[in-house]
This record gives C-alpha cells, sequence and structure tokens, in this order.
C-alpha cells in the first residue's frame, strides 16, 4: 500500500520559517503549498497532501526521502535547500552503496530534520 503523508512536528517557535522554507524549497520537485488546513498545520503536494507540517512543542528528528523526476531535480532542491538555510549532508551524486544508480542528495532542513531527493539513473 503506498504511503499517503508524512508529517513533520515542528515546534512553535520554528514554524513560520520552516513552512518558508519548504514552501520555496519544494516548489524543486513540484510541490506545492495547499489551501484549506487549519492554523498550525500546512501541506504540500501536487494532487493533495503528501508533505505535512504540524506546529507543536517540540521539532522531529526525522528522514525524508523525496523521489525526484531525474538528476536536474536533485541537485535544484540541493541548490535552493543550501541557498534557504539547510546544511548540506551530502552534494548530489551516485550513492552506490544505496544502488549503483542512484543519483541523490542529502541536507539537514533548518530545524534538524535529515532530508533526501533521489532518482535512478539510466
Amino acid at each position: 500500500m503506498p504511503i499517503g503523508h508524512v508529517l513533520l512536528h515542528v515546534a512553535k517557535a520554528n514554524f513560520a520559517p520552516t513552512v518558508e522554507f519548504y514552501t520555496t524549497v519544494l516548489k524543486t520537485l513540484g510541490l506545492q503549498k495547499l489551501p484549506g488546513f487549519p492554523e498550525g498545520m500546512v501541506g504540500f503536494g501536487i494532487n493533495g497532501p503528501e508533505f505535512v507540517l504540524l506546529a507543536g512543542e517540540k521539532t522531529s528528528n526525522a528522514h525524508v526521502a523525496f523521489a525526484a523526476a531525474d538528476v536536474n531535480a536533485v541537485d535544484a532542491i540541493h541548490t535552493a535547500a543550501l541557498a534557504n538555510g539547510a546544511k548540506d549532508n551530502g552534494a548530489p551524486g551516485i550513492r552506490a552503496g544505496i544502488h549503483p544508480k542512484y543519483y541523490a542528495t542529502f541536507f539537514h532542513d533548518p530545524v534538524g530534520n535529515n532530508i533526501e531527493a533521489g532518482t535512478l539513473t539510466a
């Protein structure tokens, strides 16, 4: 069964800048900020909420991997993430230890979650 969505808890004090970060960065993968969520919750997606942020008492420490359409999208999210306050945790490149054709990048978002974006190359 496919995953419906991923939800990250973000401390209230960091919520607005984290929403701003993901609004910019996820555009590189085609995910848009979605309307209609209650205060303290923001969803991003294409056809519905796939990635959700929830304001709370503390930030979760999660690892989230996004599927990118191609290597250009992997490069684009890495560039956008670093330009918007993320910390590099692995520049774009082949990750032979995962799969010989897996091209991915890793970064820590502004609140410390480990984010991955990758694609299989030809």
